[in-house]
């Protein structure tokens, strides 16, 4: 029987799924370009954002058009470019040593984040090479392979954007029709990637060698329409964001309260570094690597300058918060941060654990060894070890369970004891007690008068799991713009908006509840801007009126505490499609639960 042959897949039926592909925000997603660059030999990797007004509704606002990573890299050949686009077939997965891993970062990262994908590439001063992807056209069946790259000038405004001086060889790559970003405006785009760029790539924007170091600009382009041209607005050089405080020049002294005297200084000691730390390993299947597990602690005169000039704990401070950004283990593989693991060890209410610094190196030979993930996103394998629960389940004592381990799995018992270095080394909080830090005076706040119960007590256990189980945005404050603009559309009038602004903001509230008319079928809705989350209570439910605004003031709030774990539940959300499903079921269940309430006029 002869029959038709049939791909393993058509990209025509799994493209819209493959967009749900676990990147944490829209800064995780250009990182993955910013590696490509980096990996291409760039000396300066710009990130450009091109913004022009919309009209939306009745009020005209800021929008990104078009987001474009450009360097000045090796560039590729026409061959290079076509494979580029193709899931899993990039070159970058064949240096051992390089950022690339499975050869899916460009397209992976692109279609996470908008529907369409053009890439321009050149080698030697040739003309540039060009080819594209188009979410909508595979989609229809339109295109069901990459189009073969022909020769295509830059756009002008791509080619503006390199000051007018287009490097001998380099690569551009450019998003649009942004459908899945985070952030819609350059400042907020700029605002949350910037502290994230600067971390994941610090050891390579102040690399010791000179030629290795690599500069990363931020640029913002607007559109007047009087010139009907893009006019440069914004250039910001991304500073290193160092966790362990131990370069200099990094972005904590740009915090309006940090000392002057400690410019261009390292902040903490350093108290395990590479010459200690270093261990070499040997797999079963015969592949070599290394770890390094470093850690540094506060230095003393540096807490007892920061004590000096505020009248509250150093938390309390800029400087103190942007430690508090910091706190966990830094995962760094080949020079670049994949993680900031916050939870890893200690877990301690008052974050004292941001005057600590751990992190370990470790090169790309020891991706599966620690469960490196295909977006270069997390080593799912580093996991506090543990010991006694494994020791109970092999019938061994604790101190001899990696030794028992290892006649079975070798690998795995290296595995444990470099999770148990790693666990050894947050031992580097006991230092903070010797150096006996002072952290400042307790200034005690009391929740404002005008602030409601349920708001106080949602506010506190959002703080208490954000502690226990951080996600992103959990150390972001609200910007006011920001807050303007995503609740201009949720039925408030301007003077509403504004006091419900300057309420947030003036008492730091993170959770706050609002009882107001809405769609009759939705109980509630949640509105998440940055670290903050509002829960919107409909009047109009048959809920609400036939039993929430009859109960007892302490049944109510224990009810707005049963939305504010819902509201965090959507905030945590592993990837964008999961919030999806979760937002389209809590409106499904409050359609259903005012059917099954509407047969009786009053309860």
């Amino acid at each position: 029987m002869n029959l038709e042959q049939h791909p393993y897949v058509r990209p025509s039926q799994v493209i819209e799924s493959m967009r749900d592909n676990g990147y944490k925000n829209t800064a995780y997603a250009l990182a993955e370009l910013i590696d490509n660059s980096i990996q291409a030999g760039a000396k300066v990797v710009r990130f450009v954002c091109f913004e022009a007004y919309e009209q939306i509704n009745s009020t005209s606002r800021r929008r990104i058009q078009k987001i474009a990573i450009l360097d000045d890299g090796y560039g590729m050949d026409e061959k290079t470019l076509y494979m580029s686009l193709e899931f899993g077939a990039s070159k970058n997965k064949e240096d051992p040593e390089g950022m690339g891993k499975f050869g899916m970062g460009l397209p992976n990262s692109s279609i996470s984040q908008c529907k369409k994908t053009e890439v321009w590439s050149w080698i030697e001063g040739n003309q540039p090479f060009y080819t594209y992807l188009d979410v909508d056209k595979i989609k229809s069946g339109e295109q069901e392979a990459i189009p073969y790259p022909v020769t295509r000038k830059l756009d002008s405004k791509l080619a503006d954007a390199y000051k007018g001086a287009i490097p001998t060889s380099g690569t551009v790559i450019a998003w649009s029709e942004l459908d899945r970003l985070h952030w819609k405006t350059s400042a907020t785009l700029l605002k949350h990637t910037q502290n994230l760029i600067g971390r994941m790539y610090r050891y390579m924007l102040q690399h010791k060698n000179e030629n290795k170091r690599v500069r990363i600009v931020f640029e913002n382009y607007l559109y007047n329409h009087s010139t009907q041209s893009y006019e440069l607005e914004e250039s910001v050089n991304f500073k290193a964001n160092d966790p362990m405080y131990l370069m200099q020049g990094t972005v904590v002294e740009e915090m309006k309260d940090f000392p002057d005297d400690f410019k261009g200084q390292s902040l903490f000691d350093i108290n395990a570094d590479e010459n200690l730390s270093k261990k070499d390993i040997t797999l079963s299947d015969g592949t070599k690597g290394s770890y390094i597990i470093r850690t540094s602690s506060i230095k003393k005169d540096f807490a007892n300058k920061m004590t000096e000039q505020t009248n509250a704990k150093i938390g309390s401070t800029d400087v103190g918060r942007q430690f508090a950004s910091n706190i966990g283990l830094s995962i760094i593989r080949s020079g670049r941060e994949l993680d900031l693991k916050r939870d890893f060890k200690i877990k301690d209410n008052y974050q004292k654990d941001r005057y600590i610094g751990v992190e370990i190196h470790f090169s790309p030979s020891l991706d599966k060894f620690f469960g490196v993930t295909n977006n270069k996103q997390s080593a799912t394998k580093i996991q506090p070890p543990n010991l006694p629960e494994i020791a109970l389940q092999e019938d061994v004592d604790e101190s001899k369970v990696i030794e028992v381990i290892k006649q079975s799995d070798p690998d795995y018992a290296l595995l444990l004891q470099c999770l148990s270095d790693i666990e050894k080394a947050f031992e580097v909080y006991s230092e903070l007690d010797k150096k006996k830090i002072s952290y400042g005076r307790d200034k005690k706040s009391e929740a404002p008068d005008n602030t409601d119960l349920a708001t106080v007590r949602a506010t506190n256990a959002e703080q208490q799991r954000a502690n226990e189980h951080p996600t992103a945005g959990d150390e972001d404050k609200p910007n006011p713009e920001d807050m303007k603009e995503v609740l201009s559309e949720k039925n408030y009038n301007e003077i509403e908006l504004d006091q419900l602004i300057k309420d947030v903001i003036e008492n730091n509230i993170i959770v706050k509840f609002d009882e107001r008319d809405g769609p009759q079928t939705m109980l509630f809705d949640i509105s998440i801007i940055q670290g903050f989350t509002l829960i919107q209570i409909n009047t109009e439910h048959n809920f609400y009126r036939n039993f929430m605004s009859k109960a007892t003031e302490r049944d109510q709030m224990l009810l707005k505490l049963c939305l504010a774990a819902w509201g965090r539940m959507e905030k945590e959300a592993p990837t964008e499609a999961v919030r999806r499903r979760y937002e389209l079921s809590r409106q499904q269940w409050g359609v259903m639960l005012d059917g099954y309430l509407s047969d009786e006029e009053d309860y």
